[in-house]
């Protein structure tokens, strides 16, 4: 059994209590037990450990990241959603070339913000090898995408391929699942197919939904933007949406799904999403970036979704460091007490996409895994907002623990 204290507990437990001068008993997997740090002392321990100006708290979670695109760094297009898509598609090939020096960057990049835990979409499956032999706890969601029926049968071999890949490492930290790019960009007979293998195999499900004006007027209108670029990228010149929003729901109808996004959804389609076992996941900046609109938390408590955010990628994003994510989070909500905002957003990159991600993490207390991360600062101790302190001062993990060990983030 090993001790870690600091000078503050965050449990993200039900009730979000604080402890001071607290400790965490633990063993290679699970937590023992939480409390005072001088009540935890034993005789037989083998470490012993306080980190004075610290803060413990649960292993953040990042459950919606693209490894692959973390090449880019300014050479996409923002501000418009369309003119983004245009630049992905202009310099795809580019952001590929050497992919997997950049992965491995991204990777030391996630573990020093503190996150043990991520929902990672593979659209490529040139991340596979890198992220199953990590130290990150991982969901490996294996993407789908085409609408070109002469392709249909490559793109099913090639995405059942890397599934069947992700299942064979599978183990008590690598998890294969399955993503559905978006409406627009899957037909209907493949997302058919890939659901199909979600069921046989009980796995969860991810997709982009809603995320642009774009895909909304696509949907709904058969015009828009989306008509000219089939036409630019694929000389589509008679492509129409695959589904309407209602139909495109549906295929979800017996799975557990995380939907991404979600920023033009009407009060039916949040009442169809809610009747779902689904969760919503947002991503601040990449919405800022790509759509000038932050994801509707007051709609999202009205629907009882629990708040969650994720980094997305390099592609829409200046870093993956979850902590700039929070920070975001933190100015995009104007109209919430700062305080209580403060404590969902912390919750909302623990507790809450640890229930969605099934690695029982995500909350300091017995039972749950040995999983959490160490952060500085400054006179912590002396703060009456704990929460919102974290937020604005924590940069990168002083220790990070994952099953119990303390993770050689330099070496990784």
């Amino acid at each position: 059994m090993k001790l870690i204290g600091a000078s503050i507990i965050i449990t993200c437990d039900e009730n979000f209590k604080i402890i001071k001068d607290g400790g965490v008993l633990f063993c290679d997997k699970n937590i023992i037990k939480v409390g005072k740090f001088d009540e935890l002392k034993q005789d037989d321990l083998q470490e012993v450990r306080f980190y004075q100006s610290c803060v413990i708290m649960p292993a953040l979670i990042n459950s919606h990241i693209h490894f692959e695109f973390s090449k880019n760094y300014s050479t996409l297009h923002y501000g418009n959603f369309g003119k983004w898509l245009d630049s992905i598609m202009q310099n795809r090939d580019m952001l590929m070339q050497d992919a997997e020096i950049y992965i491995k960057t991204a990777i030391k990049e996630t573990l020093k913000s503190g996150v043990g835990c991520v929902g990672a979409i593979s659209s490529n499956g040139l991340d596979i090898d890198f992220l199953s032999k990590s130290t990150l706890k991982v969901v490996l969601f294996n993407e789908i995408m085409g609408t070109n029926k002469d392709f249909f049968n490559i793109v099913k071999d090639n995405f059942k391929a890397r599934l069947e890949k992700s299942k064979l490492l599978e183990d008590s930290r690598f998890r294969a699942a399955i993503a559905l790019h978006s409406p627009y960009s899957l037909d209907i007979e493949l997302a058919k197919y890939a659901i199909d293998l979600a069921k046989d195999y009980k796995m969860l499900v991810s997709t982009h939904f809603l995320e642009s004006k774009e895909e909304l007027t696509w949907l709904e209108n058969n015009n828009g933007y989306f008509r000219d670029f089939f036409k630019y990228f694929f000389k589509n010149q008679n492509a129409k949406p695959c589904y309407s929003k209602e139909s495109f729901l549906e295929l979800f109808k017996e799975c557990q799904s995380l939907f991404v996004h979600c920023l033009h959804l009407d009060n039916n389609t949040w009442d169809k999403i809610s009747k779902l076992n689904a969760s919503i996941v947002s991503a601040p900046r990449s919405n800022r970036l790509l759509n000038n609109k932050y994801f509707d938390l007051t709609k999202a408590n009205e629907y009882n979704f629990p708040f969650i955010i994720a980094t997305d990628g390099r592609s829409s994003n200046n870093s993956l460091n979850m902590l700039d994510e929070a920070r975001c989070a933190l100015f995009a909500y104007k109209d919430y007490e700062i305080n209580n905002l403060a404590k969902e957003i912390i919750l909302a990159m623990t507790k809450n996409p640890a229930k969605v991600l099934g690695f029982n993490n995500g909350i300091l207390e017995s039972n749950k895994a040995s999983d959490f991360a160490v952060f500085y600062i400054k006179d912590i101790e002396m703060t009456t907002q704990i929460e919102l302190n974290v937020i604005l001062h924590a940069n990168e993990v002083q220790d990070l623990y994952i099953n119990g060990k303390r993770i050689d983030i330099e070496n990784n």
